[in-house]
């Protein structure tokens, strides 16, 4: 009996330890070269071809809020999960430009100086510049100056996001495109010297963290009628979606619809003929989802557009699905439990664990 039972013992680790082995080979390598290889290409098909790259709210976690034990492995996952697909992003775009839509830290708004230069570190290991000419770009979301809830705008905080990320008011490319922070939150004005004169020749575009046109109020409509856009990209919503509305009646409230979410759809390419919607007197607005699988959302990627002459071609660069990955190791890491906890207890059964069996050395009581 004792042969038989090590017999099927040593069976469920022979079977048991491969399948865990293989299990974390497919979620932590292959799962992700499998993602990618779905990805669509997009190929220039003119000279005068921009390729952006849109990451938005990575938010990546903060040593305050969570309290839980097992925060720093938490936040390892986080971190290395984002890295990753990051990686494998700018691998597959190429991107000219990478362009962070906000929320880069989720506590950025109340950390202090040592931990704000912590998750800078962090963010930049994450997040790197994949060649010195590729040109990055950041904007402040809630979650790094203030602005979510009754949490006020701190000055300090706005200002210590543009010394550590460099933000700017605009960007301006060689490929006629012009690129303009408009901070919904702040309600910044921004400025640039040559469009009072601009003669239209060049593409404006907007990039928010807070979606414009969703609920625009006074400031949307003063930006967009002064610098007439033709494309808004925007976050904080963690979801894929456009909208095409006309610019002089920007007020009422689009209807966005989703791009890019179904499972027949998710790997298409949407492409908008830019000078079309400007003769329309139309705007887009594309809202690009959350990179983060913390941000409690099953479908999570990163945003590609490529400028080619009057086109706009855009894609969703949909990343694995973390949460399930997790759910299966919680799954099977049981056994290693129920191996430890018989280990602990086969050690401590001399002295005080329950499982141990008490012999009795005394008389029963006298009933009667």
């Amino acid at each position: 009996m004792i042969r038989l039972r090590n017999l099927k013992v040593h069976l469920f680790w022979k079977i048991y330890l491969p399948t865990l082995l293989c299990l974390i080979v497919y979620n932590e390598y292959l799962i992700h070269v499998f993602h990618s290889l779905q990805w669509a290409q997009i190929e220039c098909q003119t000279d005068n071809c921009l390729k952006i790259l849109l990451v938005a709210d990575p938010q990546i976690l903060g040593n305050t809020f969570d309290t839980k034990l097992y925060w720093p492995l938490a936040n390892f996952d986080s971190d290395r999960h984002l890295a990753i697909t990051y990686r494998h992003a700018v691998q597959h775009s190429m991107p000219d430009i990478i362009c962070f839509l906000g929320d880069l830290m989720d506590e950025g708004s109340v950390a202090d100086a040592d931990q704000y230069e912590e998750y800078f570190q962090r963010f930049a290991n994450i997040f790197p510049q994949p060649t010195a000419h590729t040109s990055m770009i950041y904007i402040p979301g809630d979650n790094d100056i203030g602005g979510e809830g009754f949490e006020p705008v701190k000055d300090t905080n706005v200002q210590r996001f543009r010394q550590y990320f460099n933000e700017r008011p605009f960007w301006m490319f060689p490929n006629a495109i012009q690129i303009f922070n408009v901070n919904r939150i702040t309600r910044a004005a921004i400025w640039n010297e040559n469009v009072e004169n601009n003669d239209r020749s060049s593409l404006i575009f907007f990039i928010s963290h807070i979606s414009l046109l969703k609920h625009a109020d006074s400031y949307t409509l003063k930006t967009i009628e002064q610098f007439q856009p033709d494309v808004i990209f925007s976050a904080h919503d963690h979801t894929s979606k456009y909208t095409i509305v006309r610019k002089n009646v920007p007020e009422v409230e689009p209807v966005f619809v989703p791009l890019s979410t179904s499972r027949e759809t998710r790997h298409s390419i949407s492409s908008f003929n830019l000078e079309e919607i400007r003769n329309n007197h139309g705007l887009l607005e594309i809202s690009v989802p959350t990179c983060s699988y913390r941000m409690g959302v099953m479908k999570i990627g990163y945003g590609f557009a490529v400028l080619d002459g009057e086109t706009l071609s855009y894609t969703v660069l949909w990343t694995s699905q973390r949460f399930y990955q997790l759910a299966f190791y919680s799954l099977l890491i049981i056994p290693l439990k129920l191996l430890c906890g018989q280990i602990w207890c086969n050690l401590l059964k001399r002295y005080w664990c329950c499982c141990r069996s008490r012999n009795r050395d005394y008389l029963p009581l006298h009933v009667g």
